[in-house]
């Protein structure tokens, strides 16, 4: 089973570029795990996200989708739910604390 991984505090496009080849590494081995779970991000830290982190985060979503697999952003910070609320993205909000799915 893999960590849950946790987004950074800025998810903008600045800082999209260099997460893009570390996220595809991690969906790499996310997506081949032997398992039917959603894929949890801890997305508890995001305090700025823009269009281009949205856009990573849909990205890795489809990829996941393209295996069979589901994202879920868990303990999503305020400003991320707001984001994918206004972008009608509210399918990769978990709703189970992070607490419970570790569990």
């Amino acid at each position: 089973m893999l960590d849950t991984p946790v987004l950074p505090a800025e998810l903008t496009i600045y800082t999209v570029s260099e997460l893009h080849p570390q996220w595809s590494a991690w969906l790499a081995d996310a997506a081949s795990a032997d398992d039917d779970a959603p894929v949890c991000i801890d997305a508890a830290a995001v305090d700025q996200i823009d269009g281009a982190g949205l856009q990573l985060l849909v990205s890795l979503s489809n990829s996941l989708a393209a295996r069979q697999r589901t994202l879920q952003l868990v303990d999503a910070s305020q400003l991320l739910i707001n984001a994918c609320q206004t972008l009608g993205l509210e399918s990769l909000l978990a709703t189970t604390p992070q607490a419970e799915v570790s569990a």
